[in-house]
């Protein structure tokens, strides 16, 4: 795979939160699974009713994309990410890296509005980023 994107966990939080978002990039979209993990994560956490209702119709709204998995591709790019973070003495969070590693395994550009892709990106120059 090498035409699309990949959906990062910022995107459909701002989109929950009516926040602007910019047009995606081309190609078909994608979600990682940790994706899916940060989404159903914030569902379990939300205090109240109505806001765990948000959080699940969001996360229904993330599962309608072909999720990728975390699978031995992913972990060698992850491993491989987190392996120049450390050489380099910066911090990657977890769930970005893995977001981030998915991307460069299947050629994918990351859409996203969180700041620590670009400093991934630093890490991996083969990583897309794009703000949304």
């Amino acid at each position: 795979m090498s035409d699309g994107y990949l959906a990062d966990t910022s995107v459909f939080v701002a989109a929950e939160q009516r926040r602007p978002l910019g047009s995606p990039p081309e190609g078909a979209a994608r979600v990682s699974v940790a994706t899916l993990t940060e989404l159903g994560v914030g569902a379990r956490r939300a205090e109240g009713e109505r806001l765990r209702q948000l959080r699940r119709a969001t996360l229904d709204r993330a599962r309608r994309f072909i999720a990728l998995p975390y699978d031995e591709l992913v972990a060698d790019r992850l491993a491989d990410l987190l392996a120049t973070a450390r050489e380099q003495r910066r911090r990657a969070g977890a769930m970005d890296a893995i977001i981030a590693a998915t991307a460069i395994a299947h050629g994918l550009t990351v859409w996203s509005q969180d700041d620590d892709f670009e400093v991934l990106a630093e890490l991996a120059p083969e990583l897309r980023v794009k703000r949304g």
